[in-house]
């Protein structure tokens, strides 16, 4: 095993696939794995892209692709309230607060669910115990030109975040340039997937993710229907969350309806909010 390895944080979005694509091809320096972290219902044209690329490292001798399931999310919000004591996790979910205002609950499902469970993937790759340190370790993210607020640094001092699509890696130090990749922007990326004559993935997130506009939920109920009921099941489970020390009922949806009751006929982007960019990317 290497003293210190490069790792693809691969979300599955339009910029961690092409990470991936580009460092199996030799385009990029090649990394060592890329780690998957799925959350249990990602959205069903995730998981279809997932199989292609699967395949496609198969067919290309491909950087490994690892696919952690540790946690499930859906699961775990569907049976929040149950007899069990499950923890509650929350997502970004809308709800009212005491001034009358709209607000939204603290997000820990992305450091929970995505972030950690790299980590974890990332300590049991060196062999290590639960409280071995790791070594250094670069974890590759697909963060582009469009989109450089999400840059972050690591919360811990073995990681450091690379972003190649803009050039920067960030460690607890501090930020170095990287000079291996000129920086990109999302869609110069895509037209790198259709010069290479490649598939574009999707934007991946859960299909209950709060940070969706009116357009991306009509978007999903038009054409992913199952996608869309099972956003609904998430809806009425998070309805009532007082017993987890929450004051006022819970919603997927910005206007404290429910998700089944809304006629969404928004043109606005797709996504929207104070994503991270773990998720999407």
């Amino acid at each position: 095993m290497k003293p210190s390895m490069q790792i693809i944080s691969l979300g599955l979005g339009v910029q961690s696939v092409a990470l991936y694509y580009m460092s199996s091809m030799r385009l990029l320096p090649v990394a060592d794995y890329a780690i998957v972290a799925d959350t249990g219902r990602e959205k069903s044209s995730t998981y279809a892209y997932l199989n292609h690329l699967l395949q496609w490292q198969q067919k290309n001798a491909g950087i490994p692709i690892i696919v952690k399931k540790d946690k499930n999310l859906f699961t775990d919000l569907l049976n929040q309230n149950n007899s069990h004591g499950n923890r509650f996790s929350s997502i970004p979910s809308y709800t009212r607060n005491s001034d009358g205002t709209t607000g939204m609950l603290r997000r820990q499902c992305t450091n929970e669910y995505k972030i950690q469970v790299v980590d974890n993937a990332i300590r049991d790759l060196y062999g290590l115990g639960k409280y071995q340190r790791r070594p250094q370790t670069f974890v590759w993210k697909g963060i582009s030109m469009d989109e450089v607020e999400r840059m972050d640094q690591p919360r811990s001092s073995w990681k450091t975040n690379v972003y190649p699509f803009t050039g920067f890696e960030f460690d607890r130090e501090g930020w170095r340039r990287i000079l291996w990749m000129p920086p990109m922007d999302r869609n110069q990326i895509i037209s790198w997937y259709v010069h290479q004559n490649l598939p574009v993935p999707e934007k991946s997130a859960c299909v209950f993710c709060p940070y969706q506009s009116d357009a991306g939920w009509a978007k999903m109920k038009r054409d992913a229907p199952d996608d869309f009921a099972d956003a609904i099941r998430i809806d009425n489970a998070i309805r009532n969350s007082t017993t987890k020390g929450i004051q006022n009922p819970c919603y997927l949806h910005k206007s404290l309806k429910p998700l089944d009751q809304i006629n969404f006929t928004s043109t606005d982007e797709l996504w929207s909010g104070e994503c991270t960019g773990n998720c999407h990317t």
